[in-house]
């Protein structure tokens, strides 16, 4: 069964679409939103689930604080991909843990000073 909702969003944000879903022929908007509240809900959403992911973080090379912050969660993160473009670091962390903890690291990291982006993708819960 589903359900049938209004939204309000930004001109330019629904122009943007549209020519996305002329672009690649896609005919189901609904589709698209559904896709993208399980992806925020994914993200977002904490339960005592254990699951692996990766956090996308991008920050200035001078935040001194990410890397203190790592050391002390070196419980959750299990390994690190570093690269520099320009004055800006980005990094993949392998993570594993509790969703809600995985969830409440991210908002965390998302904090700390120089960081400019943070993303929690959940990759699989353990099997």
């Amino acid at each position: 069964m589903s359900e049938k909702i209004s939204i309000s969003i930004p001109r330019e944000l629904y122009e943007r679409l549209e020519r996305y879903l002329k672009e690649k022929q896609i005919v189901d908007r609904s589709k698209i939103f559904q896709i993208a509240i399980r992806n925020f809900l994914d993200e977002n959403e904490g339960s005592d689930t254990f699951v692996y992911g990766i956090i996308n973080l991008v920050y200035d090379e001078n935040a001194s604080e990410v890397t203190k912050f790592q050391h002390e969660h070196e419980d959750k993160i299990i390994s690190v991909m570093h690269i520099h473009v320009g004055n800006e670091c980005i990094e993949a962390l392998a993570v594993k843990g509790k969703k809600r903890d995985l969830v409440e690291l991210t908002a965390k990291l998302s904090q700390l000073r120089g960081v400019k982006k943070v993303r929690f993708i959940v990759s699989t819960p353990e099997t």
